[in-house]
């Protein structure tokens, strides 16, 4: 059934002025000004008033082009975002009822947006932790990070200038829920607050300066009296439907009033006309209100849905992160021994018939158990509200734990992320996002062969950029975008009107040019500690074509003939010391190479499981090398040919062409063409334990780690069964653990075939040729250097 479409049909500001002036003239007396008429000038307003004029006739967001909810408005999303983090909680304390009226209309949510710049991170998190328990009929408030360009078209330009050079994309959302009834010392007061009086309370407490506030919205119109004068007359103003009087009505009312009681009708009559004014505003205010509340009702309606319907797909995917349904199938009986030792005979058949009593059913009953996907360190931040924990940079979210603890029903895991509230990305679909690539790329990683992880953008080679398989998913498309993204920072980096260009083009040597540069793995430093490992540090390095290919066992040739060997050394170390180091630094720093350093984690925690693979049972070892990326498909429209497509428009157009003029004549710089490529077919790792480091994942499986006001949040999750505190598997020793226990007497055969093997490889009867293939990389493909004259 389609939701409904809420219809802003509401009448205007100044239709409702209309018909009051139409019935004030039906009554008797002068003519009221007409509503769309020139203001009647009025007398200055009294000096404690910083109400402006018209303060609740602001921005009537359901009048506006497009909008068919106004509540889903970004101008008042933080309100929508409150009243579901109030159902959650109630729900939370088993108040069903209660949370379903956190979506009723009869009260009313209003919102402040603050200026980042005039508040220090100190107050930031002083704000964020003044977070009261959810309760119905009590003050409920919260504070939030949104996205300034969401809001920037209603703010004041030459602030939003301001905002984004001293500070970032964010700003503070302040919301409150008006109180129906506050309880003083056990006694109910039957006393309204209103939303906006929640928010001044708020911030005269935080001492939050007036220059501080940039826009106020609320639900409903803010009411006629004592609401629209909380605003200070610089401040905009926009509401969700129009309610009770505006300031203008409410002037040309009291005009009308004084006009009867300056005629020259009897008191009597005087009365009785003043009444009938009365009561017909009233009558006209009761159907608009009437009317704004159906609104109210429709919309919160679909509120309730979508974020209903939203938390179900982020719990959803919660549960298939570093859980897959690949495993579902029973895999062909080869790959039965694939987990222990894969490529040696004999192996396969002791472990066969470990799974010959049920082969695949228990798997796929353990595989069912998803439960507790929000119980978890990341299921907090991201199937809670869409800011929380507050100050979180879902951008630099980076895998730094697996373990496989061998339930059968999902892997441990943990994301380290930053924590920079005005210039990060705290929205869900961010961290989602960048949660779901990392767990995508891992099986990728396992189920694709290493010596396919290489792409490479060549304009002579069009159909050998990527892998098959590697290139339909969502890993290859980051490898790809991210060789492009470097072959346009060195065009920023050798662009001669930056230091290190003008620097490199002033000491290079001769005309022929070759700087051809890959992107490759630096040694990772890890802590592995049985089935569980601890990403330390992971950087990415760079290296000129010579470097790589000496790495790789193979002597590159010359680049240009025609110059000496001498100046082309020369040259390539002016290259590494200018440019190199700063390209390396981007690649391991800059937020646009985020998800190549994300894909990059998951290529490690992959090739530490297929290590550990071959010394146990794993709950996903049947997926390595099975050679089907199918499961982890991208889910974007990209394809392979589009970044090709785009780096060729960015070599035939140039990232740089120009013409400048020196004291020995005119010296023309012309495009020079990068190529290279991202190659991860190998992992160095070393080990480096730190105690620290476990005790910081451990503690963030089960609840967001965000200690104080550090620069760092940690962010986990334990198996899907460990989640739902099921324990281990029931019914005896399953396959896995009858697996681990006969593991010694299926490694002793094993080892003496692979020494058996090796020495005959190695032995003075092997041809040298054999040797060679044996031992010999194999190695990705590149394509011939071009050169730029």
């Amino acid at each position: 059934m389609p939701e409904p479409r809420v219809h802003a049909r509401l009448t205007r500001a100044g239709h409702l002025l209309a018909v009051l002036g139409l019935a004030l003239a039906l009554v008797g007396g002068a003519t009221v000004p007409d509503a769309q008429a020139a203001p009647t000038p009025k007398p200055a307003p009294p000096a404690n008033d910083v109400r402006p004029p018209g303060a609740a006739d602001g921005l009537d967001l359901s009048k506006m082009k497009g909008v068919d909810n106004p509540l889903l408005h970004p101008l008042l999303l933080p309100v929508a975002d409150l009243r579901q983090e109030l159902y959650r909680g109630l729900l939370a304390k088993g108040q069903k009822a209660a949370a379903e009226d956190a979506f009723a209309g009869y009260r009313n949510g209003a919102v402040e947006f603050i200026d980042p710049t005039l508040v220090d991170l100190e107050k930031w998190e002083e704000m964020r932790n003044d977070a009261p328990e959810p309760h119905l009929l009590g003050h409920f408030w919260r504070v939030s990070l949104v996205r300034l360009d969401s809001v920037a078209a209603f703010l004041d330009p030459k602030a939003v200038a301001r905002i984004r050079k001293e500070s970032g994309p964010q700003l503070i959302a302040i919301s409150a829920l008006n109180v129906l009834a506050e309880k003083d010392a056990g006694v109910t007061r039957k006393k309204r607050i209103h939303s906006e009086v929640l928010l001044q309370r708020f911030r005269d407490r935080h001492k939050i300066p007036e220059a501080a506030r940039l826009f106020a919205a609320s639900e409903r119109q803010q009411c006629e009296r004592g609401c629209s004068r909380l605003h200070p007359l610089s401040l905009r103003t926009g509401f969700g439907w129009p309610y009770g009087l505006s300031t203008r009505a409410m002037e040309l009312k009291a005009q009308r009033l004084a006009e009867i009681d300056a005629s020259g009708a009897t008191p009597k009559q005087r009365a009785r006309r003043k009444q009938q004014v009365e009561d017909q505003v009233e009558e006209k205010l009761l159907d608009l209100n009437a009317e704004t509340k159906q609104h109210l009702d429709y919309a919160l309606d679909q509120v309730q849905t979508l974020a209903t319907r939203d938390r179900n797909a982020t719990v959803s995917a919660l549960s298939g992160m570093f859980h897959t349904d690949a495993t579902r199938r029973c895999p062909p009986s080869s790959s039965a021994g694939r987990s222990l030792g894969r490529g040696a005979p004999g192996v396969a058949a002791p472990v066969m018939a470990l799974r010959a009593a049920a082969p695949c059913g228990e798997a796929e009953e353990e595989d069912r158990v998803r439960p507790g996907a929000t119980a978890t360190g990341l299921g907090q931040a991201l199937a809670g509200s869409a800011m929380d924990p507050g100050g979180i940079d879902f951008t630099s979210m980076e895998l730094r734990y697996l373990a496989d603890p061998g339930d059968g029903s999902g892997l441990q895991y943990a994301f380290e992320a930053g924590r920079d509230p005005w210039r990060g990305d705290a929205r869900t679909s961010t961290g989602l996002s960048a949660a779901t690539l990392s767990s995508d790329a891992f099986f990728v990683w396992l189920s694709l062969r290493p010596q396919d992880f290489w792409v490479n953008l060549n304009p002579d080679e069009p159909d050998r950029i990527v892998d098959r398989d590697l290139g339909t998913t969502d890993a290859g498309r980051v490898l790809l975008q991210a060789d492009l993204l470097m072959k346009k920072t060195v065009g920023k980096l050798i662009h001669p009107d930056t230091g290190a260009g003008k620097d490199l083009w002033n000491r290079i040597k001769g005309q022929c040019l070759s700087f051809r540069t890959w992107i490759v793995p630096a040694p990772a430093s890890v802590h592995q500690q049985g089935d569980k490992l601890y990403i330390l540090d992971a950087p990415l390095d760079v290296k000129m074509e010579t470097q790589y290919l000496k790495s790789r066992g193979v002597t590159a040739g010359q680049s240009c003939p025609r110059r000496s060997k001498a100046d082309e050394e020369h040259n390539e170390r002016v290259y590494r010391d200018l440019v190199l180091s700063k390209l390396k630094k981007a690649i391991n720093t800059d937020r646009d190479y985020a998800d190549l350093r994300r894909v990059y984690l998951a290529r490690v925690a992959a090739e530490w499981y297929r290590n550990l693979s071959r010394t146990r049972e794993t709950t996903y070892g049947s997926l390595i090398d099975r050679g089907d990326a199918d499961a982890w498909r991208t889910k974007t429209s990209w394809k392979p040919t589009d970044t090709f497509d785009a780096f060729v428009r960015s070599y035939t157009k140039g990232e740089f062409k120009v013409t400048r003029r020196a004291t020995r004549g005119n010296a023309e710089y012309v495009t020079t063409y990068t190529y290279g490529g991202v190659d991860l077919t190998r992992v160095p790792m070393r080990n480096a334990p730190s105690a620290e480091f476990a005790a910081q994942v451990e503690r963030s499986l089960r609840a967001a780690d965000t200690p104080g006001t550090g620069r760092t949040a940690w962010l986990g999750a334990p198996t899907p069964r460990q989640a739902a505190g099921l324990g281990e598997p029931a019914g005896g020793l399953s396959n896995s653990a009858l697996a681990l226990r006969l593991l010694p007497t299926l490694l002793v055969p094993v080892a003496g075939l692979l020494w058996w093997r090796r020495r005959r490889l190695n032995g003075a009867g092997a041809s040298p040729l054999r040797r060679a293939v044996a031992s010999a990389p194999r190695s990705p493909l590149w394509s011939r250097t071009r050169r730029s004259r």
